[in-house]
């Protein structure tokens, strides 16, 4: 391979939240518990992001900035290349990230005490932030279908976007937690509902480009003019490069009037600029790191294989085939624990610290989240003291 993807950088005492979540919830003595929760990944990063980030050090000066336009049109250029996205440049709009963009969305385009639909099983931070924007959450849980393969409940949602007070639904493609990629029939049959009644489509497409082989993502505005000019969709290379801390997302919006609605309402919360550094590294990502992250896919694949023969060898845990993201969602309800008895056995026996599912609502209850961007020795350790600790009950 042209990169590398097999150092293990130590990233405790960095700074790292993942890592410091073992010390905060555990305490001191458990250096040797592995971190495979928050998204983010434990790779070196892409050596032509690093050397532009070097070169804006050395050369630059890191007073106010602007967003000039090589790096839309490297967004431009990445979307349509990757994805089949044609995105005006005139659509796009920067933020220090998508949440905070989620947040001045879900102001542009509610009012206080508004209901805004969920997909539960779901990321945190989407009801976290519905719930701080004054507006009241509207869980639909999506189905267990054959196979344990999750759909959308689209009578349920039809039935809660016909009250008035209905007025958003944040989608997440591919979603977290759950992995799956919607089909462009399934983003459409959602999509009629919205539009039906009045509501607007925010899309988080941050995990775009994380797909498995046999699944496409589509991207909402793709669908055709109808419901691009009823959606605000989010996207970064914050997942796709592992560049978070860097804070630098896009926020992508068709249609005029939404654009002015979010503009007014991201400048009333301080205008969500990301920092110098952060579009430097971005651009270069989309521009020069296109190979690194081909690469990559391929050691996820492999990483997907590893735990899948784990999960065979281990009666009592079943994976939900992941279609996308490099997050597994990690079916443990035949070991029969409850919440508490499920997180000791992970962390204490198997000393390997990953995201409870309860923490994605009531439905997570009995699943783990599983972030499988890690080197391939990591994981196999990793791995193996999940399979002892379960083997032990």
């Amino acid at each position: 391979m042209t990169y590398d993807f097999t150092t293990i950088p130590d990233r405790r005492g960095t700074g790292s939240e993942k890592w410091h979540l073992i010390e905060r919830d555990m305490g001191q003595g458990n250096e040797d518990v592995i971190a495979l929760s928050v998204a983010d990944m434990e790779f070196l990063p892409a050596p032509e992001i690093v050397e532009a980030m070097r070169a804006a050090a050395a050369h630059d000066v890191f007073g106010y900035d602007y967003v000039r336009p090589g790096y839309f049109e490297a967004v431009h250029d990445w979307m349509l290349s990757r994805h089949g996205l044609d995105a005006d440049l005139s659509w796009m709009r920067v933020s220090d990230g998508v949440m905070p963009a989620v947040n001045a969305a879900l102001r542009a385009v509610t009012h206080t005490g508004d209901q805004v639909i969920i997909l539960r099983p779901s990321y945190p931070p989407f009801p976290a932030t519905t719930s701080r924007v004054g507006l009241t959450i509207v869980d639909s849980e999506l189905v267990e279908g054959p196979g344990g393969r999750y759909v959308m409940d689209l009578d349920d949602i039809a039935r809660k976007a016909a009250d008035p007070r209905c007025t958003a639904i944040i989608l997440c493609n591919p979603h977290n937690p759950v992995g799956r990629v919607w089909t462009a029939d399934e983003l459409r049959a959602v999509g009629d509902i919205a539009l039906d009644d009045g509501l607007t489509i925010l899309c988080d497409e941050i995990h775009a480009d994380f797909a498995h082989p046999g699944h496409t993502v589509t991207m909402f505005s793709t669908l055709g003019e109808r419901y691009a000019r009823h959606c605000i969709e989010f996207t970064a290379p914050t997942k796709t490069f592992n560049l978070a801390g860097l804070a630098c997302s896009t926020v992508i919006i068709p249609d005029k009037g939404l654009r002015r609605a979010y503009d007014v309402a991201a400048e009333s919360i301080g205008g969500l600029m990301p920092s110098h550094v952060g579009l430097v590294a971005a651009e270069a990502a989309y521009r020069h790191a296109d190979a690194w992250l081909d690469e990559l896919l391929g050691v996820l694949e492999g990483n997907l294989r590893m735990l899948r023969d784990m999960v065979s060898s281990c009666p009592g845990l079943r994976l939900v085939e992941p279609e996308g993201t490099y997050l597994a969602w990690l079916d443990c309800r035949g070991l029969g624990l409850g919440a508490d008895a499920l997180r000791d056995l992970m962390r204490t026996k198997a000393r390997v610290y990953l995201d409870d599912g309860i923490d994605f609502g009531r439905s997570g209850a009995g699943f783990e989240r599983v972030n499988l961007a890690c080197p391939p020795s990591l994981l196999r350790r990793a791995l193996d003291g999940i399979a002892g600790a379960v083997g032990s009950l």
